[in-house]
């Protein structure tokens, strides 16, 4: 009796024109949910219902990912795995399509210990380059670093009516503890993204061309996909849309080649999606360590700005460049 083999480990060779039509539907339904934001005017967008718009928002790669994924299995399966010599193909045991699960990288979920084990280090990995990029920022001249914590201790002194300076250590570890709450708890805000950009194309990119052109690919395209928000003003306020876009690559880049390792290596896209959350969680940070009054420069300070990719960038250049098999699927 022959048996499925474990379809993580035969993904499908795509054809372009449906790679194509995935990459076409994600930033056209990018665009339609973040043009009403566009064409806002500031007033207009600081009274919209912005979460909705955003969280509608994260889903778009998903839903592209669902419908490429329904054109795909019209395929025949000489078409998906004709790059399957057949002295390759395990003794007695079947081929066959992707199920849509596995298609977006939702599962496998075992074994899991693995799954645990990689979604906590994503937690932490990404928590410290978050903070990290705090004190490097400071050091180049980037960030308005003041390690009193002005901004913090105020706050914490008006929640608590009383001057918090020696409460300082203890309303940190409740902060870093809501921190990572937040983060388990928008895991599933975030998974669209991941379904979509990690789950579904990066594969698909890193079986065609290697997994330095798929981390470059996959970068650049789900960059140009933020396009509707940069020009509504988010991540790098009013910087001119054009330069926005390019540190959104670069960001893109390098923060998605990160996620895309602990993608492939842990099976599925929980990890990556628990990191985008920490991301997100642990945004605030930057309010805490900065001067009071001092402005914070975006493009340049904090994880999403050049100097924050320096950790980053060197994680990802060392997989890319000395770990041979990081990519690879972890059987």
């Amino acid at each position: 009796m022959t048996a499925p083999i474990d379809t993580l480990a035969t993904t499908p060779r795509t054809p372009l024109v449906i790679l194509s039509t995935f990459v076409l539907l994600a930033l056209t339904l990018g665009w339609l949910v973040g043009l009403p934001l566009v064409l806002m005017s500031p007033e207009e967008r600081s009274a919209a219902p912005s979460e909705v718009y955003l969280n509608l928002f994260m889903l778009t790669p998903a839903i592209a990912a669902v419908l490429a994924h329904v054109l795909e299995r019209r395929q025949p399966l000489s078409t998906l795995y004709g790059h399957h010599a057949p002295s390759q193909e395990p003794s007695g045991r079947l081929l066959k399509t992707q199920s849509i699960t596995d298609a977006l990288g939702i599962t496998p979920l075992r074994p899991v210990g693995r799954l645990l084990a990689w979604s906590i280090l994503a937690l932490l990995l990404f928590f410290g380059f978050s903070l990290a990029a705090l004190p490097l920022g400071g050091a180049l001249g980037a960030y308005p670093l003041d390690l009193s914590m002005p901004i913090f201790v105020q706050d914490l002194s008006t929640r608590l009516g009383r001057d918090a300076t020696e409460f300082i250590a203890t309303g940190l570890m409740v902060e870093v503890g809501w921190i990572f709450s937040g983060a388990v708890l928008g895991v599933f805000l975030h998974a669209g993204m991941e379904m979509g950009w990690r789950g579904y194309l990066f594969p698909r990119l890193q079986l065609r061309w290697g997994p330095r052109a798929a981390v470059v690919l996959t970068g650049v395209i789900s960059g140009l996909w933020y396009a509707p928000l940069l020009a509504a003003g988010f991540f790098y306020g009013q910087t001119p849309v054009f330069v926005s876009l390019a540190l959104m690559l670069g960001f893109s880049i390098i923060i998605g080649g990160v996620l895309a390792w602990l993608r492939m290596r842990s099976g599925s896209i929980w990890p990556a999606a628990f990191a985008q959350s920490m991301i997100s969680a642990a945004a605030i940070l930057h309010f805490w360590f900065a001067s009071a009054g001092a402005p914070v420069d975006f493009r340049v300070a904090t994880l999403q700005g050049v100097s924050g990719w320096i950790l980053p960038g060197m994680l990802l250049l060392g997989l890319l460049v000395f770990a041979r098999r990081a990519y690879g699927p972890n059987r």
